[in-house]
């Protein structure tokens, strides 16, 4: 009864290997934890039908035909159950993410609007040879006007284009700002599946436990 308990035990391990490599595509490993599991089913039921044939064979046949129905019926409900659950975990992080990306290009949208409609505050220096060009043509002095206009073009561009980086780069920070948002969202609700899952798993090994009692 003992070494049953063990094999059983052993064959719960492989089952969740198994299902652990299938979650992340390791189709290969899965695949091995499976043959091993076939390998230990196929070595325990020799055993069982050796010990079977040393005592009441007929009796001891019912037991272990019972015990595997049990054991099949066990895994495929749990099974049926898990793949519930990651199916729709992943139907719920797509909604969320399909969410997301519709309020991602409407705020989007809005910062550009808020962006664009900002004007540049030039600085104290412009203002003033502003002010200046606009003395010298109500005086018609030109050629000081044209003087100044030249100094003054470049000085408007660069603030200009100052003007624009900034723009650029507030454009950038609040757009990340909602990705992170947005990350931080779904790895709070990544947590939240992880430890649903992790619940369920142990709900399963309590189970799992019962129906070994009932078989010692």
């Amino acid at each position: 009864e003992g070494e049953q308990v063990k094999i059983q035990e052993q064959l719960m391990e492989l089952d969740n290997q198994r299902q652990q490599c299938e979650r992340e595509g390791r189709f290969r490993d899965a695949q091995e934890c499976l043959n091993r599991m076939r390998d230990i089913n196929l070595r325990q039921g020799k055993k069982v039908e050796k010990m079977a044939r040393s005592v009441n064979a007929q009796d001891k046949q019912d037991i272990t035909e019972r015990q595997r129905l049990e054991m099949l019926t066990f895994t495929k409900m749990w099974e049926e159950k898990l793949e519930e659950y990651e199916r729709q975990a992943k139907e719920i992080i797509t909604h969320v993410k399909n969410r997301q990306n519709s309020e991602y290009k409407e705020q989007e949208d809005i910062i550009k609007i808020q962006l664009m409609n900002k004007r540049p505050r030039f600085s104290k220096q412009v203002l003033q040879m502003r002010e200046e060009l606009e003395r010298m043509v109500r005086q018609k002095e030109y050629l000081n006007a044209e003087n100044i206009k030249r100094n003054l073009l470049p000085v408007e561009e660069e603030e200009v284009k100052r003007f624009d980086e900034q723009l650029s780069n507030t454009f950038a920070k609040k757009t990340e700002l909602l990705k992170k948002q947005y990350r931080n969202e779904i790895n709070a609700l990544k947590q939240r599946i992880k430890l649903g899952r992790e619940e369920l798993l142990a709900h399963r090994k309590q189970d799992f436990e019962r129906l070994l009692q009932r078989h010692a």
